[in-house]
């Protein structure tokens, strides 16, 4: 049972949500963040069922049968248990991209805490099941591996709003599922989509460091995608309700180092100059957020060596993250990136984008941050009054981000001599 499930009696919405597929109709599964790199495999994964009737909903990058619906405008939320009726909301929206915390840190905070508050309002009131994702970056990274009932303490302001997301979704929906998953990377419709995709433009631009401290378990979205797909199959067919909080990621530990090394292997490029960096961050991270599964592992049966089935290798899934994405972006000269990036006043001495330590100040505190980043900010502050941009974007809770222009991508060359 989860750690911090208490399923000694069930809810009136666990009895109704269970009780679906006897009625004769597929499970209704609303899905939020569907354009997302998770949410896209969710909907993927759920389509290939016809136990599942699936409605995604998206802001941008509408393709197929997804809906738009901008969850943070007033009564959308409404609108769409009114129309649709699910049965289970799978949560996999959220906002962590740099360049918007720091510029818009209002819409970051409105979609991480407003909408996931009222999502969980509107569940419990329609006695649905919630399916809320949150991070590894709960933990400080201190005391690994961390079970499901370990005590919370985020070092970053996307970790502080994913804690409050937990404690929100907890008490307003009783019935609800808190999952916790770590770094995440998968099949992408651009480069930068992930931290860990997002390393092969840090070598195109010629990185010569990369960190070789901090231990991550990048997972495979189509894994958490089948974890969730088992997950709706086990409590929808009268096993455990699943309430509760748990984790999954994969069991492979990586330094960023080793990521660079493996995406080397795979793509044929030359990374023999690029240091292991065993220097310590400006700000500080969780240098192990290692996750105990076990818990999920039993409820769903998968315990021992039929989890496996559900962990990817890391090397096969990268590999094939590029395969698919040069399938879908064949050359027709380089392909381009994105080229926002954040606005920043100067560059320090060491050519690093820097902010004011006011500015700075200004968007922990839209974030509701806590005073101890706060204080975080002020020790690293410079003579000059500011932060290094990219150390900056580690303490909002995107430390594999680059905060540079994207640069054009020649993978395509680079693939082929494999």
């Amino acid at each position: 049972m989860g750690a911090t499930n208490g399923k000694a009696s069930e809810c009136w919405c666990g009895l109704r949500a269970r009780s679906t597929t006897i009625s004769g109709r597929p499970v209704r599964a609303l899905v939020t963040g569907a354009s997302g790199l998770l949410g896209r495999q969710v909907i993927k994964e759920l389509e290939s069922n016809s136990k599942w009737q699936v409605r995604g909903l998206c802001v941008s990058r509408i393709s197929g049968n997804l809906v738009r619906c901008d969850l943070t405008e007033s009564g959308q939320i409404e609108t769409q248990f009114s129309e649709f009726q699910p049965d289970v909301v799978i949560h996999c929206a959220a906002e962590r991209r740099p360049d918007v915390v720091f510029k818009q840190p209002e819409i970051a905070h409105a979609l991480n805490i407003d909408v996931t508050s009222n999502l969980a309002t509107a569940c419990n009131k329609h006695n649905a099941w919630m399916i809320f994702f949150s991070t590894d970056y709960v933990f400080d990274g201190c005391s690994p591996p961390y079970s499901p009932d370990a005590e919370t303490r985020p070092l970053s302001a996307y970790g502080e709003q994913k804690v409050a997301g937990e404690k929100n979704v907890a008490e307003t929906c009783p019935n609800s599922t808190v999952l916790r998953i770590p770094l995440l990377f998968g099949p992408m419709e651009y480069m930068k989509e992930s931290g860990v995709t997002t390393m092969y433009l840090e070598l195109e631009k010629g990185i010569k460091k990369a960190d070789h401290l901090q231990k991550r378990y990048p997972t495979y979205t189509p894994d958490v995608a089948r974890i969730v797909h088992k997950m709706l199959e086990v409590h929808f067919n009268g096993g455990p309700t699943l309430a509760g909080t748990y984790h999954w990621q994969a069991n492979e530990c990586l330094t960023k180092w080793n990521m660079v090394q493996a995406i080397g292997i795979i793509t044929g490029m030359d990374v023999s100059d690029v240091e292991a960096s065993f220097s310590k961050p400006r700000f500080p991270t969780p240098p192990d957020s290692k996750l105990d599964c076990w818990n999920l592992e039993m409820e769903l049966g998968i315990a021992g060596s039929a989890a496996a089935t559900y962990r990817t290798p890391f090397k096969v899934a990268l590999s094939h993250c590029f395969e698919t994405f040069m399938k879908k972006n064949p050359s027709e000269g380089p392909v381009l990136e994105s080229k926002e990036t954040l606005s920043v006043p100067k560059k320090s001495s060491s050519n690093r984008p820097t902010i004011s330590t006011a500015e700075a100040s200004r968007v922990l505190q839209v974030l509701g941050a806590s005073e101890r980043l706060s204080q975080f900010v002020k020790e690293s502050m410079s003579a000059e009054g500011e932060v290094d941009t990219e150390d900056f974007n580690q303490l909002l809770g995107s430390p594999m981000a680059g905060t540079s222009p994207m640069q054009s991508i020649s993978l395509k060359n680079r693939y082929a001599t494999k």
